[in-house]
Protein backbone atom coordinates (compact mmCIF):
# COMPACT_ATOMS: atom_id res chain seq x y z
CA UNK A 1 0.00 0.00 0.00
CA UNK A 2 1.39 3.69 -0.67
CA UNK A 3 3.70 4.74 2.53
CA UNK A 4 2.12 7.77 4.05
CA UNK A 5 5.10 9.09 5.79
CA UNK A 6 7.34 11.79 5.23
CA UNK A 7 9.93 11.79 2.54
CA UNK A 8 12.26 10.97 5.29
CA UNK A 9 10.53 7.73 6.48
CA UNK A 10 11.89 5.94 3.12
CA UNK A 11 10.53 2.47 5.12
CA UNK A 12 13.71 1.00 4.73
CA UNK A 13 14.32 -1.02 7.91
CA UNK A 14 17.53 0.21 10.06
CA UNK A 15 19.70 -1.66 12.37
CA UNK A 16 20.51 1.31 14.30
CA UNK A 17 18.71 3.55 16.93
CA UNK A 18 14.73 3.80 15.57
CA UNK A 19 13.89 7.03 13.64
CA UNK A 20 11.35 9.35 15.72
CA UNK A 21 8.63 11.70 14.50
CA UNK A 22 6.38 13.24 16.57
CA UNK A 23 2.38 13.04 14.70
CA UNK A 24 0.89 16.56 14.02
CA UNK A 25 -3.01 17.33 14.70
CA UNK A 26 -5.14 15.75 11.89
CA UNK A 27 -2.27 13.32 10.69
CA UNK A 28 -2.78 9.60 9.95
CA UNK A 29 0.78 7.75 9.70
CA UNK A 30 0.58 4.36 7.98
CA UNK A 31 2.52 1.89 6.20
CA UNK A 32 2.67 -1.96 5.36
CA UNK A 33 6.04 -1.85 4.89
CA UNK A 34 9.42 -2.51 6.90
CA UNK A 35 9.98 -0.05 9.39
CA UNK A 36 11.60 0.89 12.45
CA UNK A 37 10.30 3.96 14.20
CA UNK A 38 9.17 5.84 17.04
CA UNK A 39 6.32 7.80 16.81
CA UNK A 40 5.25 10.38 19.88
CA UNK A 41 1.85 11.58 20.29
CA UNK A 42 0.34 13.52 23.38
CA UNK A 43 0.65 11.10 26.42
CA UNK A 44 1.94 8.47 24.41
CA UNK A 45 4.95 6.83 22.80
CA UNK A 46 5.14 4.13 20.32
CA UNK A 47 7.46 2.45 19.02
CA UNK A 48 6.54 0.48 15.30
CA UNK A 49 8.42 -2.83 14.15
CA UNK A 50 7.53 -4.46 10.87
CA UNK A 51 9.06 -6.89 8.82
CA UNK A 52 7.55 -8.94 5.85
CA UNK A 53 8.12 -12.11 5.50
CA UNK A 54 10.13 -13.16 2.26
CA UNK A 55 11.73 -10.85 -0.03
CA UNK A 56 8.75 -8.82 -0.46
CA UNK A 57 9.00 -4.81 0.51
CA UNK A 58 5.29 -5.12 2.08
CA UNK A 59 3.40 -7.74 3.81
CA UNK A 60 0.16 -8.11 5.51
CA UNK A 61 0.28 -6.44 8.40
CA UNK A 62 -0.98 -3.14 8.65
CA UNK A 63 -0.34 -0.66 11.11
CA UNK A 64 -2.01 3.19 11.67
CA UNK A 65 -1.31 5.69 14.04
CA UNK A 66 -3.55 8.73 13.90
CA UNK A 67 -3.70 12.16 16.47
CA UNK A 68 -7.39 14.20 15.96
CA UNK A 69 -7.36 17.96 14.47
CA UNK A 70 -6.92 18.91 18.49
CA UNK A 71 -4.30 16.72 19.71
CA UNK A 72 -6.94 15.00 22.21
CA UNK A 73 -7.48 11.59 20.70
CA UNK A 74 -4.77 9.29 19.62
CA UNK A 75 -5.26 5.97 17.36
CA UNK A 76 -3.14 2.74 16.68
CA UNK A 77 -4.63 0.03 14.92
CA UNK A 78 -2.99 -3.27 13.60
CA UNK A 79 -4.49 -5.45 11.03
CA UNK A 80 -3.28 -8.65 9.24
CA UNK A 81 -4.77 -9.23 6.26
CA UNK A 82 -5.70 -12.49 4.85
CA UNK A 83 -3.19 -12.30 1.91
CA UNK A 84 -0.72 -9.83 0.34
CA UNK A 85 -0.63 -7.07 -2.34
CA UNK A 86 -4.00 -5.66 -3.69
CA UNK A 87 -5.69 -7.20 -0.88
CA UNK A 88 -3.70 -4.99 1.69
CA UNK A 89 -3.66 -2.03 -0.25
CA UNK A 90 -7.89 -2.09 -0.38
CA UNK A 91 -7.70 -2.78 3.16
CA UNK A 92 -5.58 0.00 4.30
CA UNK A 93 -7.19 2.47 1.91
CA UNK A 94 -10.43 1.72 3.65
CA UNK A 95 -9.04 1.78 6.86
CA UNK A 96 -7.52 4.89 6.34
CA UNK A 97 -10.93 6.54 5.31
CA UNK A 98 -12.43 5.76 8.18
CA UNK A 99 -9.92 6.58 10.71
CA UNK A 100 -10.01 10.24 9.06
CA UNK A 101 -13.69 10.35 9.33
CA UNK A 102 -13.67 9.15 12.75
CA UNK A 103 -10.35 11.20 14.25
CA UNK A 104 -12.03 12.62 17.17
CA UNK A 105 -14.00 9.49 18.50
CA UNK A 106 -12.28 8.13 21.17
CA UNK A 107 -14.18 4.46 20.92
CA UNK A 108 -13.71 2.46 17.20
CA UNK A 109 -16.70 0.30 17.97
CA UNK A 110 -18.46 2.01 14.71
CA UNK A 111 -15.48 2.26 13.00
CA UNK A 112 -15.16 -2.18 13.11
CA UNK A 113 -18.30 -2.50 11.98
CA UNK A 114 -18.18 -0.31 8.86
CA UNK A 115 -14.51 -2.12 8.22
CA UNK A 116 -16.31 -5.50 8.84
CA UNK A 117 -19.02 -4.14 6.02
CA UNK A 118 -16.79 -3.14 3.61
CA UNK A 119 -14.50 -6.62 3.71
CA UNK A 120 -18.29 -7.96 2.94
CA UNK A 121 -19.02 -6.11 0.58
CA UNK A 122 -16.46 -3.70 -0.94
CA UNK A 123 -12.74 -5.09 -0.94
CA UNK A 124 -12.07 -7.37 -3.95
CA UNK A 125 -9.75 -10.23 -2.62
CA UNK A 126 -9.72 -9.18 1.15
CA UNK A 127 -11.12 -12.55 2.38
CA UNK A 128 -10.99 -11.34 6.18
CA UNK A 129 -8.76 -9.96 8.61
CA UNK A 130 -8.42 -9.75 11.87
CA UNK A 131 -7.78 -5.84 13.94
CA UNK A 132 -6.88 -4.54 17.30
CA UNK A 133 -7.57 -1.21 17.38
CA UNK A 134 -7.04 1.75 20.59
CA UNK A 135 -8.09 4.85 21.09
CA UNK A 136 -5.97 7.13 23.42
CA UNK A 137 -7.28 10.17 25.13
CA UNK A 138 -4.93 12.07 26.37
CA UNK A 139 -6.69 14.51 28.69
CA UNK A 140 -8.71 11.66 30.82
CA UNK A 141 -5.50 9.08 30.20
CA UNK A 142 -7.79 6.42 29.15
CA UNK A 143 -7.16 3.59 26.55
CA UNK A 144 -9.94 2.20 25.32
CA UNK A 145 -9.45 -1.20 23.22
CA UNK A 146 -11.46 -2.89 20.63
CA UNK A 147 -10.31 -6.38 18.96
CA UNK A 148 -11.79 -8.37 15.93
CA UNK A 149 -10.61 -11.24 16.27
CA UNK A 150 -6.67 -10.42 16.90
CA UNK A 151 -4.09 -11.41 19.32
CA UNK A 152 -4.90 -10.05 22.92
CA UNK A 153 -1.97 -7.18 23.60
CA UNK A 154 -0.43 -7.65 26.63
CA UNK A 155 -0.15 -4.55 29.79
CA UNK A 156 2.64 -4.07 32.01
CA UNK A 157 1.88 -2.33 34.80
CA UNK A 158 4.64 -0.26 36.11
CA UNK A 159 3.84 0.28 39.59
CA UNK A 160 2.65 -3.59 39.80
CA UNK A 161 5.15 -4.98 38.09
CA UNK A 162 2.97 -6.97 36.24
CA UNK A 163 1.94 -8.21 33.15
CA UNK A 164 -1.65 -9.19 31.85
CA UNK A 165 -3.93 -9.49 28.55
CA UNK A 166 -5.70 -6.91 27.29
CA UNK A 167 -9.31 -8.44 27.04
CA UNK A 168 -12.85 -8.34 26.28
CA UNK A 169 -14.87 -8.59 29.36
CA UNK A 170 -16.87 -11.35 27.33
CA UNK A 171 -13.80 -13.38 25.97
CA UNK A 172 -14.49 -16.97 27.00
CA UNK A 173 -11.38 -18.34 27.18
CA UNK A 174 -8.24 -16.47 28.72
CA UNK A 175 -5.22 -15.67 26.28
CA UNK A 176 -7.50 -16.09 22.94
CA UNK A 177 -8.82 -13.87 20.15
CA UNK A 178 -11.56 -12.02 21.20
CA UNK A 179 -14.56 -11.26 18.84
CA UNK A 180 -14.79 -12.63 15.26
CA UNK A 181 -12.24 -11.28 12.33
CA UNK A 182 -13.32 -8.60 9.85
CA UNK A 183 -15.77 -10.35 6.88
CA UNK A 184 -16.65 -13.61 8.09
CA UNK A 185 -20.24 -12.71 9.78
CA UNK A 186 -22.49 -9.79 9.24
CA UNK A 187 -24.39 -7.32 11.77
CA UNK A 188 -20.80 -7.69 14.17
CA UNK A 189 -20.78 -5.71 17.37
CA UNK A 190 -17.60 -5.42 18.77
CA UNK A 191 -17.04 -5.26 22.77
CA UNK A 192 -14.64 -2.38 24.29
CA UNK A 193 -12.26 -3.02 27.13
CA UNK A 194 -11.40 0.69 28.97
CA UNK A 195 -7.57 0.73 30.97
CA UNK A 196 -6.32 3.87 32.39
CA UNK A 197 -2.48 3.28 31.82
CA UNK A 198 -0.35 4.99 34.24
CA UNK A 199 3.16 6.63 33.61
CA UNK A 200 5.46 3.87 32.43
CA UNK A 201 3.13 1.48 31.77
CA UNK A 202 3.42 -0.41 28.42
CA UNK A 203 0.65 -1.89 26.39
CA UNK A 204 2.35 -4.47 23.22
CA UNK A 205 0.03 -4.83 20.13
CA UNK A 206 1.42 -7.45 18.12
CA UNK A 207 0.19 -9.92 14.73
CA UNK A 208 0.31 -14.00 15.38
CA UNK A 209 3.80 -14.10 13.50
CA UNK A 210 4.76 -12.86 16.98
CA UNK A 211 3.42 -15.86 19.15
CA UNK A 212 3.39 -17.94 16.13
CA UNK A 213 7.18 -18.27 15.96
CA UNK A 214 8.51 -21.65 15.67
CA UNK A 215 12.09 -23.03 16.81
CA UNK A 216 14.76 -25.70 15.48
CA UNK A 217 12.66 -28.64 16.79
CA UNK A 218 9.40 -27.04 15.23
CA UNK A 219 8.50 -26.09 18.81
CA UNK A 220 5.80 -22.73 18.50
CA UNK A 221 6.02 -20.48 21.10
CA UNK A 222 2.70 -19.86 21.68
CA UNK A 223 0.80 -16.93 24.12
CA UNK A 224 1.79 -18.33 27.31
CA UNK A 225 5.72 -18.37 25.54
CA UNK A 226 5.66 -14.73 25.01
CA UNK A 227 3.98 -13.83 28.29
CA UNK A 228 6.94 -15.59 29.65
CA UNK A 229 9.36 -14.21 27.32
CA UNK A 230 8.42 -10.55 28.23
CA UNK A 231 8.52 -11.08 31.97
CA UNK A 232 11.83 -11.04 31.65
CA UNK A 233 12.39 -7.75 29.80
CA UNK A 234 13.88 -4.41 29.87
CA UNK A 235 10.63 -2.20 30.18
CA UNK A 236 12.24 1.37 30.83
CA UNK A 237 11.23 2.22 27.19
CA UNK A 238 9.36 1.04 24.38
CA UNK A 239 12.22 1.00 22.51
CA UNK A 240 14.18 -0.70 24.93
CA UNK A 241 11.67 -3.37 25.35
CA UNK A 242 10.77 -3.91 21.75
CA UNK A 243 14.23 -4.52 20.58
CA UNK A 244 14.82 -6.62 23.52
CA UNK A 245 11.53 -8.92 22.49
CA UNK A 246 13.02 -8.96 18.84
CA UNK A 247 16.35 -10.04 20.41
CA UNK A 248 14.55 -13.03 22.27
CA UNK A 249 12.51 -13.94 19.47
CA UNK A 250 15.85 -14.50 17.41
CA UNK A 251 17.01 -16.66 20.11
CA UNK A 252 14.30 -19.04 20.42
CA UNK A 253 13.89 -19.28 16.70
CA UNK A 254 17.63 -20.14 16.07
CA UNK A 255 18.36 -20.90 12.60
CA UNK A 256 14.69 -21.02 11.45
CA UNK A 257 13.28 -18.26 9.57
CA UNK A 258 10.07 -16.24 10.26
CA UNK A 259 7.29 -18.06 8.68
CA UNK A 260 5.11 -15.17 8.71
CA UNK A 261 5.28 -10.98 8.92
CA UNK A 262 6.08 -10.05 12.58
CA UNK A 263 5.20 -6.74 13.34
CA UNK A 264 4.73 -5.08 17.20
CA UNK A 265 3.84 -1.82 18.43
CA UNK A 266 4.45 -1.00 21.50
CA UNK A 267 2.21 1.62 23.41
CA UNK A 268 4.14 3.39 26.18
CA UNK A 269 2.70 6.00 28.85
CA UNK A 270 4.46 9.54 28.84
CA UNK A 271 4.66 12.06 31.29
CA UNK A 272 2.15 14.43 30.28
Amino acid sequence: MPCERASAESGRFRSEAPSTRRLECAEVWAGSERTDSVVEMPGLRAWVYSAPSGSGAQGGDVHYLSLCPVCTVSRVALADVSGHGQAVVALGEKLRELMLRELTALEQIGMMRDLNRAVLEELDGVHYATMVAAGWHSQRGLLVVTNAGHPPPCWFRAARGEWSWIEAKGARVRGKAAGAPLGLLANLSYERRVIKPQVGDLVVLHTDGIFEAVNEAGDELGREGLMGIVQGLDVSSAPAFGRQLLSALRLFRGRRKPADDETLIVLERAAP
